[in-house]
């Protein structure tokens, strides 16, 4: 039969009903669509997602020396279970808005490189040794670098980390890392909408601690505080 006159028998099989057998679905295994989900996800265009930090043979420490460390309020309750707040607190800051477009946020403080001063890095950072001091308490953000979720997908933030490309690509690591970046992204924008209201909080006490010291000063105490304060600065007077 002619190819033209196979097609018309297709088309007048299918018009008048003729049965097509049922096509079965694929069933894959619970477990292979979780890899092969995480595979996709944490595919570049060339290579498979994998990382080993290099820790003190890191020769970059981007980890360290990239500008913002976040720091989530899980992080603090962490701190506070391993009984470990009181080493870290005073390395951290909370971080004003500079605009609308900001949000408070708390962060590690920052400290001049030796080798070079105009550089900052993480205050945990120690340079001698090349090391984090804080390693095994580090910051959620820190745990998931270079890997950041951001609610849809993951991405790799700093391409110069030594440690991308190196180790196996397994299926544990994979979910591992997909997983802990998940978490930091909800603590992230968990802490982003408990702040403002807990920097509120924290500023209205410090009004009324402010006031109640001020009602307790002496007449000759207020006198030397006013003086105190409308004395201008060396370096303004110059």
């Amino acid at each position: 039969m002619p190819l033209v006159g196979c097609i018309k028998h297709i088309d007048s099989g299918k018009s008048r009903g003729v049965p097509r057998a049922p096509s079965k679905p694929l069933r894959l295994n619970a477990e292979l669509l979780v890899a092969l989900d995480i595979m996709v996800i944490l595919m570049s265009d060339k290579s498979k997602y994998s990382f080993k930090c290099q820790e003190q043979d890191c020769p970059q420490r981007v980890c360290c020396t990239r500008p913002h460390v976040n720091v989530t309020i899980g992080d603090i309750s962490r701190w506070t279970e391993q009984d470990y707040l009181s080493h870290i607190i005073p390395g951290l800051i909370l971080m004003a808005p500079e605009s609308e477009e900001d949000s408070i946020g708390i962060e590690s403080q920052r400290h001049p490189l030796k080798k070079d001063s105009e550089k900052t890095a993480c205050i945990f950072y120690h340079e001698d040794s090349n090391a984090c001091s804080i390693r095994y308490s580090r910051p959620l953000s820190c745990r998931t670098f270079p890997l950041e979720y951001d609610g849809a997908k993951f991405h790799v933030v700093e391409k110069e980390c030594s440690g991308i490309g190196k180790g196996e690509v397994q299926k544990d690591s994979l979910r591992e890392a997909r997983e802990t970046a998940e978490q930091e992204f909800r603590e992230r924008s968990e802490t982003e909408k408990a702040l403002p209201g807990l920097y509120a909080v924290l500023m209205n006490h410090m009004l009324r601690q402010s006031a109640e010291a001020m009602k307790d000063l002496s007449e000759e105490d207020r006198k030397t505080l006013d003086e105190i304060m409308s004395k201008r600065s060396p370096k303004e007077s110059q």
